[in-house]
């Protein structure tokens, strides 16, 4: 229910949105697109007329959706609309919205979304309920629509239901779209439709689809046999150092991890696990794309960055982050582990040879925090910043933001910004030299990290800039081998100046075996990792599809360059879980109702996964516990009903002392006898009676065989006034079977509007 809440706010903001740029179309029909236009019309408003009229030729929007709202966006050749049709209503405040809308989005005769809103639900749907449509009837409605919404699709469509069963509180229903050509999966054409369970009526659908697509002849495809050797002959693996962790609880409860590293192989170029089905090649799609600057062109959504936000977190290999302390805390930390303060701070900054500290910068902001390192030791870190800020146009704003080492003073990373006013003397347009930039970087690496700075090679750099600024990017070596964890980015002005540092150094020990060959890896690996055969494609800027067969390898992998087999990216092997791991024992329907006289009901349950065992045999007529009945509730959902949460109260739980941990309360083990049903049903009935029922010794026994030193005397008593108990007799000690607790649940849920235990099930 959330989701569908959820989605149903975003459809009512996306209408408002349309709402303030658009302009109205309501009164534009199928009739008035097929007059011919004046000569004083527009080509795009003769363009939406005849959009709108199309639209509506396969969409019946109802006369009460009075109002209407449109986008449009001409991109690849093609004109992209969104319409939308609307109904408002007043709110208290005397302002509008949007109570019911159709969204849809339409392009050169291809319906690829389809939105349906409504405030209003139906009072049934709050409890539970069974769907009023068979998944038979389900399925038969959403190839109606599909047909409806899109007549001339192409290809072979395969509809799968999404929604593995029907829920009991949801009444939406997903189904997915997928294609294939010659029984192979095409990538890239697929959909989703989402439609009410009771009605069929249709609530959401996407799909992107390629009418146009001139698929390759399948059965002149090669081999996988000879794709594998082709795969194999590009090589297209590299080898780095990765950290790996293991943990877990030691004896004492405490949480241990341990961070190692390993080599790895893993595919690091684009396209070569793909090879081309038909020429034996590997795949031109790549080269392709680029040839015809593709494009999706089904997206609406747009980017945003900013650069700002790649400083975010660098230089500190952080872990698992700590609350925030309180200023108290913050300096009693201070005092106890003698942080770096302030004023060591800026004396330490203003010494360092590479950070050039401005005179007018004034301090703007001093920060502490915590963090635990590689080894889970925490440290903590001291960050300030600096600013000096102006309006007048021959000067200049300056930031500068350095981060130390809180007890030792190291700089880990710093970063300045100069921000020149437009009639500043001091603007550096000069573009930087490569050269220059390269040779004071590696003066300032070792300045920063010593020695370990003869460990970072520079990475290489093609593109040449026109900027003052360029950042030179570094990654650590051991063993001719680099590592993928700790890096080095300084970057260098053409005045000379270092504008920023930052570096990742992991002090842990690496391993010394020899890593194996590549041929011994991509054997082993070839031994597990069969290639698979798609259909691939993408569209170029006149939205013409471009499609491709081509066997294609898992690129997600990593090899274990030790012993060459393949891992996760945990660490671990990659293949025992699957190969070696039990199979799992789904619950299988039971096989002792056959006859029963609840067998429908049983049945029925069972198919919404309310079940009170998945052993085979149910047993329908053995006495139900106060555990499994207590169980059944909580899985059908009674407690967000009306239960709430009455076991745990009346039935609480202990805390064990030896283990810490919460036992269920013994009593949940006894049977549910009519004695336990009359205090379950005072408390539903109304809870201030349930504690009068505990009170012994002040009720009369209601039923002769009711002795009056019965535990739930009191109840019984109570039950019997208040008509909660039916019958002029009463058995104390019966039970209630498996199967009438089952059947009280069905008739429960096909009820028409909520109804108390009591009120379905009479003692």
């Amino acid at each position: 229910m959330k989701a569908l809440h959820k989605k149903r706010i975003l459809c009512t903001a996306l209408c408002s949105a349309l709402l303030l740029t658009s302009l109205p179309f309501a009164d534009i029909s199928a009739a008035d697109s097929s007059k011919k236009s004046s000569s004083s019309e527009s080509k795009e408003t003769t363009d939406l007329k005849a959009a709108i009229a199309e639209v509506k030729k396969r969409i019946n929007i109802p006369a009460q959706l009075d109002k209407f709202s449109y986008e449009t966006e001409t991109k690849y050749e093609n004109t992209f609309y969104k319409l939308c049709w609307y109904s408002e209503k007043k709110d208290e405040d005397g302002g509008s919205y949007t109570n019911c809308s159709i969204t849809v989005e339409y392009y050169n005769g291809f319906i690829r979304h389809y939105s349906y809103y409504s405030d209003s639900t139906d009072p049934s749907y709050s409890k539970p309920h069974f769907p009023k449509l068979t998944a038979e009837k389900q399925e038969e409605y959403v190839k109606k629509h599909l047909k409806m919404l899109n007549p001339d699709l192409k290809g072979n469509i395969i509809i799968e239901r999404a929604t593995s069963t029907d829920s009991l509180w949801e009444s939406e229903v997903r189904y997915d779209f997928r294609r294939e050509e010659s029984d192979i999966e095409f990538h890239g054409n697929s959909g989703e439709m989402t439609i009410d369970s009771n009605t069929g009526k249709l609530i959401e659908f996407n799909l992107i689809w390629w009418n146009d697509a001139d698929c390759p002849d399948a059965a002149k495809r090669i081999s996988e046999e000879k794709a594998a050797e082709l795969y194999k002959s590009r090589k297209p693996l590299e080898i780095c150092y990765s950290i790996f962790s293991d943990s877990y609880y030691d004896d004492e409860r405490n949480w241990i991890r341990k961070d190692y590293i390993l080599p790895v192989y893993y595919p690091a170029a684009e396209g070569e696990n793909m090879i081309d089905a038909i020429t034996g090649e590997y795949t031109s799609i790549y080269d392709d794309k680029k040839k015809y600057s593709y494009t999706s062109a089904y997206s609406w959504s747009g980017y945003y960055s900013d650069e700002d936000d790649i400083w975010a977190g660098e230089g500190i290999d952080s872990g698992e982050a700590i609350d925030e302390f309180t200023d108290a805390e913050l300096a009693a930390l201070e005092e106890e582990n003698k942080l770096v303060s302030s004023e060591q701070a800026l004396k330490i900054i203003k010494e360092n040879k590479y950070i050039v500290f401005n005179k007018e910068l004034v301090p703007s902001s001093n920060n502490i925090s915590a963090y635990y390192d590689h080894k889970g030791n925490m440290r903590f870190l001291r960050e300030f910043d600096y600013e000096y800020t102006t309006d007048d146009p021959t000067k200049d704003s300056i930031y500068l933001t350095v981060s130390l080492d809180a007890l030792t003073g190291e700089v880990i990373s710093f970063r300045k910004r100069y921000y020149y006013g437009d009639e500043s003397p001091k603007k550096n347009t000069t573009p930087v030299n490569s050269d220059k930039a390269s040779a004071l970087a590696k003066e300032a690496a070792e300045y920063f990290i010593g020695d370990k700075a003869s460990e970072y090679r520079e990475l290489p750099q093609t593109e040449s800039s026109e900027s003052s600024e360029k950042t030179i990017e570094f990654t650590r070596y051991v063993n001719d081998i680099p590592t993928d964890f700790d890096d080095m980015k300084i970057t260098v002005d053409s005045r000379g100046e270092v504008l920023s540092f930052q570096c990742t150094y992991h002090d842990m020990e690496f391993p010394k075996e020899k890593p194996v060959s590549e041929d011994e890896a991509y054997k082993k690996l070839f031994e597990k990792m069969k290639p698979e055969l798609y259909y691939h494609g993408f569209t170029d800027l006149q939205l013409r599809s471009h499609i491709y067969l081509t066997y294609e390898f898992d690129s997600n992998y990593l090899i274990n360059a030790l012993t060459g087999e393949r891992i996760t990216y945990y660490g671990e092997a990659y293949y025992s879980e699957s190969e070696n791991s039990a199979p799992k024992n789904e619950p299988k329907p039971y096989t002792d109702i056959k006859g029963h006289k609840y067998e429908k009901e049983i049945s029925t349950l069972w198919n919404y996964d309310v079940r009170i065992t998945d052993s085979e045999k149910l047993e329908p007529d053995k006495p139900i516990t106060i555990e499994e009945f207590d169980k059944l509730c909580e899985e059908s959902l009674w407690y967000d009903s009306y239960f709430e949460d009455i076991y745990p109260e009346i039935y609480a739980e202990t805390k064990g002392t030896d283990s810490g941990r919460y036992e269920v309360n013994p009593k949940m083990k006894n049977k549910l006898t009519n004695s336990e049903l009359a205090k379950l049903y005072v408390y539903i009935y109304e809870s201030k009676y349930y504690a009068a029922g505990e009170i012994e010794g002040i009720f009369a026994p209601p039923y002769k065989n009711v002795p009056s030193d019965d535990p739930c005397c009191g109840y019984i008593a109570i039950a019997k006034a208040k008509g909660l108990i039916s019958g002029k007799s009463f058995s104390p000690g019966k039970t209630l079977t498996r199967g009438e607790a089952l059947k009280i649940l069905y008739d429960y849920i096909c009820s028409d509007t909520p109804l108390k235990l009591y009120e379905i099930y009479k003692i």
